[in-house]
């Protein structure tokens, strides 16, 4: 797919503005993978429906692009799934395909002012499913713009494009956001790289954590935390950043779905077996 203008059909390239060919073609937006993947668009691009976003994935590094809070929900739940090995944003569409789709569907292509647009998909996944690599298409948009009848016929095209390609397409409104398990997401995912403790070090402060939630296990994690820097002569905070280090490492787990994180008790909590047993993997950063 990322060589789709190259060649490229005559009648395509008279139709895209010159700045979108050499978009695709010279700067190479829309190609490679991983942290060399460039999206189509940026938040330098277009108008945002809200706020845009500029910020590091888990899942590969590299700074990321959301031109709304929507698709931000998306990518976050997304990028905290251990399945996702890639995540592409803002992936362009082959014009050619695009095109031949429209006619056969009787469906006007996109276009301002007559100059034909590269659609694109706003989040393009690998994920891996039983130890095989598979690829999901996703477009994000918010329940009233799919009041718009242009918009579901845009989407139409934009789902038959993927169709075509074997891949599955999936519509994500915010009636799919899980607010309690983003809320989490976004506490945890500043401290998965907070602390880059040394092998001796994150089992001393793991053991410690690991014996004050069964201590008190009816306390709330910052109590119980609080009790742990006065005990230990720390910085008020200290054990508590400790512990969102460790959570986001997975050395304690608790239901992030239907558990905010401010009504979380310590006693919710469950260590990890591979922590217990010494046999985890530590994320650095």
């Amino acid at each position: 797919m990322k060589d789709f203008l190259v060649p490229a059909s005559r009648v395509i390239v008279e139709l895209i503005k010159p700045a979108i060919i050499k978009r695709l073609t010279i700067e190479k937006r829309g190609q490679g993978a991983g942290k060399h993947y460039k999206p189509f668009l940026t938040v330098r691009d277009v108008p945002s429906k809200g706020r845009v976003h500029r910020r590091p994935a888990l899942t590969h590094g590299r700074i990321v692009h959301l031109l709304s809070d929507l698709e931000l929900s998306a990518f976050l739940l997304f990028d905290w799934d251990l399945s996702i090995t890639d995540i592409r944003e803002q992936f362009p569409l082959d014009p050619e395909k695009t095109a031949k789709i429209s006619e056969r569907l009787g469906i006007p292509h996109p276009a301002v002012s007559g100059v034909t647009q590269v659609m694109s998909t706003d989040l393009l996944l690998d994920m891996m499913v039983e130890g095989k690599l598979t690829q999901i298409a996703i477009s994000v948009k918010y329940r009233q713009e799919l009041e718009d009848p242009r918009v579901i016929e845009k989407q139409e095209l934009e789902r038959r494009y993927w169709e075509d390609l074997g891949i599955q397409w999936y519509l994500f409104t915010e009636n799919e956001v899980p607010h309690t398990l983003i809320q989490n997401i976004k506490w945890l995912m500043p401290h998965i790289h907070s602390f880059d403790l040394d092998k001796s070090s994150q089992l001393i402060v793991f053991n410690t954590i690991h014996e004050a939630i069964l201590t008190y296990p009816d306390d709330k994690i910052a109590v119980v935390m609080k009790a742990l820097d006065e005990t230990g002569g720390q910085e008020g905070g200290t054990y508590l950043s400790y512990l969102r280090h460790l959570l986001a490492q997975n050395a304690f787990t608790w239901d992030m779905t239907s558990v905010n994180h401010r009504s979380l008790k310590t006693g919710q909590l469950t260590a990890s077996k591979f922590w217990i047993t010494k046999e985890y993997e530590y994320v650095h950063a």
